[in-house]
């Protein structure tokens, strides 16, 4: 750990990221896909490089979760498995068209969004957007001939039958936890205006992959580092959290 953040983390330098506080956090790892196909297969794709922030605390909480209700989980957490996000020259006509040979690293990631029932991207939000390793998981995994293919009457998807669903945390509204129509009653409509505009580029990129938009979990709520009361909003957060997954994946 360098030098900058273990200061941040002894809380001599500020920082607008969040921070769980020591005694706070926790860690969770799936036990993976199993064999049993009466099980609904969750696999989360996952793009926060700092264990301890809260986002990768919603990741915790909700892969804890859907094993709690009986679901098989599998994590593929970007920095931890060195995913390059950057799309190369010599993958770019199979990326585009799905001409040529297809990367051993791209075809192991395919082969678990086929198993999955659920897809989950969950990230930290920046400038309104996946962060750039998984934008670039995206762009480079659901190539064409994978994730859908082109036909007389225009793109087809191929991933049918698989919800898609988003984690994101955020701190530029302070209005909600949810999706649409989910604000706090703090600035609802302004709130819903942000939701909508997430909800057609959710809507689009799931019919693209021939995929159900199941929506997004997006957190506006976070506590402040090291405030006195942490434990107790950070309880909230987790429970709200949990609620939204059920109601939202697994009615």
């Amino acid at each position: 750990m360098d030098s900058l953040t273990i200061k941040i983390l002894q809380k001599k330098i500020p920082t607008s990221a969040t921070i769980i506080p020591k005694e706070l956090r926790q860690k969770y790892q799936p036990q993976g896909f199993t064999n049993n196909t009466s099980q609904i297969k969750v696999l989360f794709v996952t793009g926060e490089p700092r264990k301890y922030s809260l986002t990768y605390d919603l990741i915790y909480t909700a892969m804890k979760f859907f094993e709690q209700n009986h679901c098989a989980v599998a994590l593929r957490d970007l920095y931890n498995i060195g995913f390059d996000p950057v799309l190369r020259a010599e993958e770019f006509y199979y990326v585009k068209d799905g001409l040529g040979h297809r990367p051993h690293y791209l075809a192991q990631e395919q082969a678990l969004i086929k198993q999955a029932d659920i897809l989950i991207f969950a990230y930290p939000n920046w400038h309104d957007a996946p962060v750039a390793i998984v934008k670039g998981y995206i762009e480079k995994v659901f190539a064409k001939n994978f994730a859908y293919k082109d036909t007389e009457k225009g793109p087809v998807g191929l991933l049918t039958g698989k919800q898609l669903y988003t984690i994101m945390n955020c701190g530029y509204l302070g209005g909600g936890q949810g999706y649409i129509g989910d604000g706090i009653g703090q600035n609802d409509a302004l709130w819903d205006k942000y939701m909508q505009a997430f909800k057609v580029f959710d809507d689009d990129t799931a019919q693209f992959w021939g995929m159900r938009n199941a929506g997004r979990f997006v957190n506006d709520q976070n506590p402040s580092n090291f405030g006195p009361n942490y434990a107790t909003k950070l309880k909230q957060i987790r429970h709200v959290l949990c609620e939204h997954l059920q109601r939202d994946l697994l009615n």
